[in-house]
C-alpha cells in the first residue's frame, strides 16, 4: 500500500513538474536585456520553418498584449536551433514591460518581463512632485553623462547642489526646508535641463 502511494506520489510530483514548464517547444532559450534606450529581445528556435503569421507581442500589465513586431517568410530549422533577435526601439518609458513570441496557430512562448527604467521620449522626469522630501530627476542623456544638479528656492538661492554625478538618475532631498515650489536644474551632456518641483 506504500509503495503505490509513493508511485501515485511520484506521478503526481512529474505532472505538477511538467505544468510548471510553460515553454514552447520551438523555443530554447528566450531572453530581455535592456541596452540604450531600447529593449533587446532575443530568442532561439530549435524546430519549425515558418514564421507566417508570427510576431513578438508586448505588454505593460502582463495581461493584455499587442504585437510590437511581425515576423513573416521562413525561419527556423527542424534540423537546428536558429538565434534570432529583434530590438524593440520605443519602449514605453518608465514601465515592467511584458514580451511573447506568437507562432501563428502554433501556440506562444512563456512570458518574460523587464523593467525599462529609462526616457526615450521625455527629456526629463522628476517624482513625486509635491514631495515631503524626497524626489527623484531622470535625465534623457547617456549612462555615462556627467551632471551638475542644483535646486533654487523662490528667491533664487540654491538650496541642494549635487555637482559632478554620473548617470540618468539622481535623488533629491528637500528634508527640513519649507513648503513651496522650487526650481531644479540640471546640466548634462552639453545642455540644460530645468523643471519645477513642489515640496508639500
Amino acid at each position: 500500500m506504500l509503495r503505490i502511494a509513493a508511485l501515485a506520489f511520484a506521478i503526481c510530483l512529474g505532472l505538477h513538474g511538467m505544468a510548471q514548464s510553460d515553454e514552447h517547444p520551438f523555443i530554447e532559450s528566450f531572453t530581455l536585456s535592456v541596452q540604450e534606450g531600447r529593449v533587446l529581445v532575443q530568442w532561439t528556435m530549435k524546430g519549425g520553418s515558418t514564421c507566417d503569421g508570427s510576431a513578438v507581442e508586448r505588454s505593460t500589465d502582463g495581461e493584455t498584449f499587442v504585437p510590437v513586431h511581425s515576423i513573416e517568410g521562413l525561419c527556423g530549422d527542424p534540423e537546428l536551433a536558429v538565434p534570432f533577435s529583434w530590438a524593440d526601439a520605443d519602449p514605453p518609458e518608465l514601465s515592467t514591460l511584458y514580451y511573447r513570441i506568437v507562432f501563428a496557430s502554433e501556440g506562444r512562448s512563456s512570458v518574460k518581463n523587464v523593467r525599462f527604467e529609462q526616457l526615450n521620449r521625455s527629456e526629463l522626469r522628476l517624482y513625486p512632485s509635491p514631495t515631503d522630501g524626497l524626489s527623484t530627476v531622470l535625465l534623457r542623456v547617456p549612462a555615462s553623462a556627467q551632471v551638475e544638479l542644483r535646486v533654487l528656492d523662490s528667491n533664487g538661492r540654491v538650496v541642494f547642489e549635487r555637482l559632478k554625478q554620473v548617470g540618468r538618475s539622481h535623488q533629491i532631498d528637500l528634508t527640513g526646508f519649507a513648503a513651496g515650489a522650487y526650481a531644479v536644474i540640471a546640466i548634462a551632456d552639453g545642455r540644460r535641463f530645468d523643471a519645477r518641483l513642489v515640496k508639500r
